[in-house]
């Protein structure tokens, strides 16, 4: 993959929802890299959980109008809502976003959610789904600190991302046939990551 220089680019937000009824599965937000007038959205001003939620449905519903065409996750739909540019997947069950502001290179967006996606795909064998994300949610966590660090984005390069999230070396990442050994690194992270894999598998329990 080609790589664009990352060295003064930062990103607002990660999203993930059920695409059933856009309900949070997982967001995480860096408000300290951005001026306080960003967090002030229609909904409330995000440092509120409870406009958080509302906001990310509400990203849910407009990127479901525009994303409308989208029928599978290597393919990436840009849109805009309120302040922010935010570029969008859809899987199976789930949809993701990315969130900059104006200022971000739509780009440089589009590249960290194609990093996401495809170290995801390479850890669930290429089954993304509520249950594969479940099973590796620690994983997940990591993949995206290991993108970006408080906002500022680090590497956006899946092999790098993987090998760090999976305890193994670089050069041992083929993404382009799935490894039929399970990862070395989860159980090491299990206890850290266990009330959190319990709150995101509570929420999995109320799709129906």
């Amino acid at each position: 993959m080609s790589q664009l220089s990352t060295s003064l680019s930062k990103i607002f937000g990660i999203i993930f929802v059920r695409s059933q009824d856009g309900t949070r599965l997982y967001s995480k937000y860096y408000p300290q890299l951005f001026a306080k007038n960003l967090l002030r959205v229609q909904e409330g001003v995000l440092t509120d959980i409870e406009v958080q939620k509302q906001f990310e449905h509400n990203v849910w519903e407009k990127g479901k109008r525009v994303g409308a065409r989208l029928t599978k996750g290597s393919e990436t739909e840009i849109f805009q809502y309120c302040q922010f540019n935010i570029v969008m997947k859809a899987f199976n069950e789930v949809h993701l976003f990315v969130l900059g502001d104006f200022e971000e290179n739509e780009i440089i967006l589009s590249q960290v959610i194609n990093g996401i996606y495809e170290s995801l795909n390479h850890i669930t064998k290429e089954h993304i789904n509520k249950k594969t994300l479940l099973e590796n949610f620690d994983q997940v966590i990591i993949i995206i600190d290991e993108i970006c660090d408080q906002g500022i984005i680090i590497t956006i390069d899946p092999a790098v991302i993987i090998a760090r999230a999976t305890m193994k070396d670089t050069e041992a990442i083929n993404l382009d046939k799935q490894e039929s050994s399970g990862s070395s690194g989860g159980g090491a992270f299990s206890s850290v990551f266990a009330s959190a894999k319990r709150t995101f598998a509570q929420q999995f329990m109320g799709s129906g």
